[in-house]
């Protein structure tokens, strides 16, 4: 059983509804009464019933949240599937729900037949409808998505991979075939498939993240035929030796024995003379001059020759021949004659590693130009005197480049000699890469993880629908249209109607129920007629259900049955509920609900009086369902006193008018609203007493207030009892400040033409 509705959040105007905050409310119990005026909450509070009956939020309020309590357990809007009562609910939903009528022309007239079934069919129709909609809920249809449609996205998604010429597989397999191999291999989703499975558990360790590799191996699988093998390359630097033997010299300061200032500062003059001393003996003629040279002359010039100065000047040549080598070394080193002489995928490195070379070399050579330059400044300027030595060339930075050149040589011949099954490796690695990387950005295994997943739920899925189309098939065998359904279905909205010119009859050919008015085919129906067809089919319901003995388990939740009905059928509707929910087993002894719980909700004053008398009154409680004008949020409450108290709606209207007539700020009141609900009511009583007669209830106020009085009275309650405008809804009126003078306007005119009946209501409602 249902104890109470713990907190109501967001269902359609219960905002913020708590079962705690009312002082003194009572928990459910067999029997309840629900009392509140017309758009107060009372259907909107009949849905949370129905969202318990179908296990899920009502489709009108998808955001709203709500708590019940039972007798073991507390179940919201995120548990309901396992809410464990079966529950019953008429409402303004459940004509549309349940009585779709179909209207269908008669061949042997120009009449319309409505047709609709009932009985044990209407019950096997709604278990049948029950269950397609079960199974269009899970494949889904032209409107609802269903609940495989979550896992078909997954399953798309994942067997697009495979499909066909259109298929990722195919596309990628094309892609590193015409793209990365240039087609020098045959690669297709057959060639894929088994890289797939052999890569899948360590993804990453296939993919080449190293740039330089990737790219090497790119260029290396375009190989078609190998090249040539390349000499390697040879030279051998003499700079250590070299900076060595310069430094000594230019920190070399020779002794000043023999001077001589031309040949100190001239170098070439130096060489000359050095050369013409050998060709002169003492005393001979100069070649040059043919002057005599003398013999002290050349002894000079011997001892010259021989002096410190003179050696350190031979030895400056000596290292000038050393470094002009060194830069001849540089410009013929034997570098293959072009970077095409090396295969696709070394090429690039090597251009790289040249570049970087050459720039290298080019310092180098401007370096020992350098040098070269200090020496002629030491013998031509410094001879006797020190210059600063030379600061050291990195020239392990050459070595180290020509070295890597040579290893990618020896590697570019070595895949040469091993073309083939090198290349083998090469292509293959980069397939794997390929292969890797698309799976990996295309989250493949977690998409594959997900399709698995889905093909499960779908079979679950699939095995419910066979199941429920297995029931359908054993309803639809079940379902017969019989005599005794449209006698009961008759004898229900007979009663409702007290009239018997309502009939429902077999249709032999469609199976179906045909409505008779009259005999005739029945194919207008009013409010009121509607009304009553659609809670006799509820109880028609309720009597198939308890032919099977399981209504004794359902909780019924019954929502003003009497809408669109006039006060003649109030009576008959009680006594069918009280036929229909409550049974006397012993005749006089205690009575009991045939059904597990009752709800009852209800805007007239006199039904929810009659309510009250049904039995279980002890086991009863009563609520009042308020609507809150300023705030526009309904709660439950705990019924007034003045609802018990009055069993006569005329009494309470009449008090309620009254009350607000003596209101200060009588437009402040949260009743604003409801009061010309309550002045149409009580107007209709109060000029039935007065004037009787089958006129309606403006010319009857015309008659007893005179018609200037009597419009004033009745405008609020023509503009504000009824909601006939959409405009309406989105702003205030000044019909509003009519209320208080419509209600000031009738206290007034009974108090003074109709003293006696003023004075008989004011005790009434005060005693």
């Amino acid at each position: 059983m249902i104890r109470k509705i713990d907190s109501i959040r967001n269902f359609g105007i219960y905002k913020n509804f708590s079962w705690t905050s009312p002082n003194g409310i009572k928990d459910f119990n067999y029997k309840n009464l629900f009392y509140g005026w017309n758009y107060s909450g009372k259907t909107t509070l009949s849905r949370i019933f129905s969202s318990l009956r179908d296990k899920k939020i009502h489709d009108s309020y998808t955001s709203g949240i709500f708590k019940v309590s039972t007798d073991n357990s507390i179940y919201d809007s995120s548990n309901l599937e396992s809410f464990p009562y079966d529950v019953l609910v008429f409402n303004s939903d459940y004509i549309q729900d349940n009585l779709n009528f179909s209207i269908h022309g008669n061949n042997s007239s120009d009449s319309k037949t409505i047709l609709f079934e009932v009985g044990d069919n209407a019950k096997y129709e709604t278990k049948i409808i029950e269950l397609q909609g079960k199974v269009d809920s899970i494949n889904g249809t032209d409107v609802i998505l269903g609940k495989k449609i979550k896992f078909q996205s997954d399953i798309d998604e994942f067997e697009i991979y495979d499909k066909g010429y259109t298929g990722k597989f195919t596309l990628i397999s094309k892609e590193i075939q015409d793209e990365h191999f240039l087609s020098l291999i045959r690669f297709t989703k057959t060639n894929l498939k088994p890289i797939i499975s052999k890569i899948k558990d360590g993804l990453n360790n296939f993919i080449v993240s190293d740039k330089k590799e990737l790219s090497y191996l790119n260029d290396i699988v375009k190989v078609s035929e190998p090249k040539d093998e390349l000499n390697e390359i040879i030279i051998d630097f003499n700079y250590s030796l070299i900076v060595e033997e310069v430094n000594k010299v230019l920190d070399n300061t020779p002794e000043k024995k023999v001077l001589n200032k031309i040949l100190d500062t001239n170098n070439d003059a130096y060489n000359w003379v050095k050369k013409g001393k050998d060709l002169h003996t003492p005393n001979s003629k100069c070649l040059f001059c043919d002057n005599i040279v003398s013999e002290e002359r050349l002894n000079y010039l011997i001892e010259y020759f021989n002096s410190q100065a003179s050696t350190l000047k031979e030895e400056v040549d000596r290292l000038k021949t050393l470094v002009y080598d060194e830069i001849n070394k540089i410009d013929a080193i034997n570098y293959p004659s072009s970077s095409n002489d090396l295969n696709l995928g070394f090429i690039n490195e090597y251009i790289e590693i040249k570049n970087k070379l050459d720039k290298n070399l080019a310092k180098y050579k401007k370096h020992l130009n350098n040098v070269l330059s200090k020496l002629d400044a030491k013998v031509n300027k410094n001879l006797y005197t020190k210059i600063d030595p030379i600061i050291d060339f990195n020239i392990a930075l050459n070595v180290s480049l020509i070295e890597r050149l040579n290893i990618l040589i020896q590697t570019n011949n070595e895949f040469s000699i091993n073309f083939s099954s090198k290349i083998n490796v090469e292509r293959n690695k980069l397939i794997d890469h390929l292969v890797a990387s698309f799976l990996k950005r295309e989250k493949y295994f977690a998409k594959e993880k997900k399709y698995e997943k889905a093909l499960s739920e779908i079979e679950k899925l699939d095995k419910q629908v066979q199941d429920l189309e297995k029931e359908i098939r054993s309803y639809q065998a079940l379902k017969e249209s019989d005599k005794e359904g449209a006698e009961q279905y008759t004898y229900f909205i007979q009663s409702f109607l007290n009239r018997d010119d309502i009939e429902i009859k077999l249709d032999e050919v469609t199976k179906k129920f045909i409505l008779l008015r009259d005999n005739q085919n029945a194919s207008n129906l009013s409010e009121g007629e509607k009304t009553a067809i659609a809670f006799s089919h509820f109880l028609v319901s309720i009597k198939a259900l308890e032919s099977k003995n399981k209504f004794k388990d359902y909780i019924v939740f019954i929502d003003d049955p009497i809408s669109s009905l006039d006060g003649n059928h109030i009576f008959q509707i009680n006594s069918l509920l009280k036929e229909m929910l409550f049974s006397n087993k012993n005749s006089g002894g205690q009575w009991e609900i045939r059904c597990k719980q009752l709800f009852f909700s209800s805007h007239n004053f006199e039904f929810f009086n009659l309510l009250k008398e049904l039995p279980l009154n002890k086991k009863e409680s009563r609520y009042f369902i308020e609507r809150n004008r300023a705030s526009n949020i309904s709660e439950i409450k705990v019924l007034p006193e003045i609802f018990d108290k009055y069993s006569s709606e005329y009494h309470y209207l009449f008090k309620e008018i009254n009350d607000f007539n003596r209101l200060r700020k009588p437009l402040n009141s949260d009743k604003l609203l409801v009061i010309p609900n309550i002045l149409r009511r009580f107007l209709e009583m109060y000029t039935l007493t007065k004037f009787p007669s089958s006129d309606n209830v403006d010319r009857r106020a015309d008659k007893i207030f005179t018609p200037e009085v009597s419009k004033r009275i009745c405008k609020p309650f023509h503009f504000f009892s009824h909601l006939d405008n959409i405009d309406r809804i989105g702003k205030q009126s000044e019909y509003m400040a009519d209320i208080p003078i419509a209600c000031k306007e009738l206290i007034n005119h009974i108090k003074k033409k109709d003293k006696l009946h003023y004075e008989a209501l004011n005790n009434a409602v005060t005693n």
